[in-house]
């Protein structure tokens, strides 16, 4: 017998199979809505707690060298090296300063020694040679708190050197930004060259890594040590 499409049961029945079909609807969407929250709640969150890239400051250069030559002593070097990579002096390779600064000086002409290394130091005063060389020249003359100062500079941005990696594999490099840092290294470790090669063609966007060869003054011993260089961009080499 055919059910009796008039009689209240079967409106009712199909009352409750719409309710139900519009509540599992309805769950479907919460559940959907719920989930697009918390996704956005948890990009916004990545995004608030990811650290962002420092923004280069022109100035700051000026900035640190006004410290430190008004006697700041708590400068940081990694960022007075790293804020002199931001300047138009920045090259890449200042060598050309490196020949004339130690030349004076082993002539024991301290005074022109000291006027080239201010020349430079007007460049550069991220220069560890021209320190070094000031602070030798400064001290033959007798100019003590001259040549603690420069000393003291020449110190602080070999030590910064030398605060990433240890310089044992190419992996572990020293961190410079430019070659006459690593020989500025070299002389106060009382090392000389023996050979000098490049890890690998230069690449943009890949650092150049430097693989040195150095003789012990005393010992004689050789060891082998690496230097990176993070923005090759600016460093006309080629691989040797």
């Amino acid at each position: 017998m055919p059910p009796n499409r008039n009689c209240p049961c079967v409106d009712r029945l199909r009352w409750c199979s719409q309710a139900v079909a519009n509540l599992l609807h309805m769950a479907h969407t919460m559940k959907v809505l719920v989930a697009f929250m918390l996704s956005a709640v948890c990009v916004e969150a990545t995004v608030l707690s990811s650290p962002q890239a420092p923004q280069s400051d022109p100035n700051a250069y000026t900035a640190i060298v006004d410290r430190l030559k008004a006697g700041d002593r708590t400068v940081d070097f990694t960022e007075l090296r790293m804020a002199f990579t931001h300047t138009p002096d920045y090259h890449g390779m200042m060598m050309a300063a490196y020949q004339p600064l130690w030349r004076t000086l082993n002539a024991r002409d301290f005074e022109n020694a000291i006027r080239v290394a201010d020349d430079v130091l007007k460049r550069n005063y991220a220069e560890p040679n021209a320190h070094m060389v000031a602070a030798r020249a400064h001290r033959e003359l007798g100019h003590a708190e001259l040549a603690e100062f420069h000393q003291f500079v020449a110190d602080g941005l070999l030590r910064s050197l030398t605060s990433k990696g240890d310089g044992k594999t190419a992996e572990s490099a020293y961190q410079a930004i430019d070659v006459s840092e690593e020989y500025a290294l070299f002389r106060s470790m009382n090392v000389t060259v023996k050979s000098q090669s490049v890890v690998g063609p230069p690449a943009s966007g890949r650092p150049i890594v430097d693989r040195v060869v150095v003789v012990d003054g005393l010992t004689k011993e050789e060891r082998t040590m690496f230097f990176s260089v993070d923005d090759p961009s600016t460093i006309q080499r080629s691989a040797r």
